[in-house]
């Protein structure tokens, strides 16, 4: 194996403050980091496995860790994790991700696309000896092109993801990208934000903005004649697999003269560079069944297709983040609740995600069966690893 690899691996770690008291430390604190990132890549579900893990590959370890008293035990990790600040566990999250997205981007074509979603981890409120305890709720950055997360804000509850965007938003570089929110991100502080940073908007509309809501379907409706003079376009979509039929029509309605007399200047005002209503109609067939889904949204590209892209590659966020957060890294059911460590954790299972997902010569394999084979075989992080530095 190349240590020198491993080593380098370490200094993304650079500037991480120990939270512990010093000359009173039995472990390293980037010993105990790497070895619960490499564990969190191989299938390990809590601070137990962890640390047997470690036992397991000790020999592994030793060619890249000083390791001055052998594996820590399952109550360090968790008292070190509970205690580090995740601003910081962020900052080096931060670094890891830079790297990689500056490896991956020259390889993408077309538009960047960022979605922002948040998700609950609902096995974190099960603290010992609270029982008001809130579970954490990450806000997070997906970028569709290079299949990453680049970046995470916590909150303590689904309702603070107002706050809590705009903070993530700093953290990213937005020039000349497409980002997608869902209803809760669609503010006028957030339209203000992005515009500033120069990046397009396709933020979903719904009942939280009744008037313009209201205004948006009226606008729709009118696209639909055929005799109206709206500036608008559509594009179609039709996907079939699995039983399943799909058909998406994409409209976009741009906000000229012709359109004021639904949404005024005064509107349009209040969200900077607003320039389009965005709709799909959704239809799908299962078994015979058939229902239609009907979403609007504020954008400010009137691009048709652009506006399709963004809202299809948005589900990326659930399907390839959220759902393999949960099904495949056990997310959802982990039980670490103490301090800081859900989060910590959080930070852990995203940069292990990043890391597979960067090596696109292992992309065929299953992420979960990347997972075991690291189980079965340590030496598997080192493969990995080389396609990513």
């Amino acid at each position: 194996m190349d240590a020198q690899v491993m080593r380098g691996a370490t200094d993304f770690f650079d500037g991480l403050e120990d939270p512990r008291v010093v000359g009173r430390c039995d472990h390293r604190l980037i010993d105990i980091v790497m070895i619960a990132l490499v564990a969190t890549m191989g299938d390990t579900d809590d601070w137990q496995e962890v640390a047997m893990f470690g036992r397991l590959h000790r020999d592994w370890f030793d060619t890249f860790l000083e390791l001055p008293n052998g594996i820590p035990s399952p109550d360090t990790f968790e008292r070190v994790f509970a205690r580090l600040d995740p601003t910081q566990m962020n900052a080096c999250f931060e670094r890891w991700t830079t790297h990689l997205y500056a490896l991956l981007h020259p390889q993408t074509q077309g538009r960047r696309m960022i979605a922002i979603d948040g998700k609950t981890l609902r096995g974190s409120n099960k603290a010992r000896n609270s029982t008001d305890q809130k579970p954490l709720h990450l806000v997070s950055a997906w970028s569709h092109e290079v299949k990453l997360v680049l970046g995470q804000v916590a909150t303590g509850e689904k309702s603070n993801e107002i706050t809590a965007v705009p903070e993530l938003l700093e953290m990213l570089d937005l020039r000349g990208a497409t980002v997608t929110i869902d209803a809760m991100g669609c503010q006028k502080e957030i339209a203000q934000k992005l515009h500033e940073n120069k990046a397009d908007y396709a933020l979903a509309l719904k009942g939280n903005h009744e008037k313009l809501h209201t205004q948006a379907v009226l606008l729709m409706s009118e696209a639909d004649d055929s005799e109206a003079s709206l500036t608008h376009a559509t594009h179609r979509t039709d996907e079939r697999g699995h039983g399943r039929q799909e058909t998406r029509v994409y409209t976009t309605v741009t906000l000229d003269d012709r359109a004021t007399h639904r949404i005024d200047g005064a509107t349009r005002g209040d969200w900077p560079g607003l320039s389009a209503i965005g709709q799909v109609v959704g239809t799908r067939t299962i078994k015979g069944k058939t229902t239609t889904q009907t979403r609007y949204y504020l954008l400010s590209d009137a691009d048709v297709q652009h506006f399709a892209q963004a809202v299809r590659g948005h589900w990326g966020i659930e399907n390839r983040l959220h759902w393999v957060l949960d099904v495949t890294m056990g997310e959802d059911g982990n039980r670490t609740s103490k301090d800081h460590g859900p989060e910590n954790l959080a930070i852990l299972r995203r940069l292990a995600l990043n890391l597979f997902r960067a090596n696109r010569d292992r992309n065929k394999i299953a992420l979960k069966n990347q997972r075991k084979m690291i189980g079965w075989d340590i030496n598997t992080v080192q493969t990995l690893l080389n396609g990513v530095f």
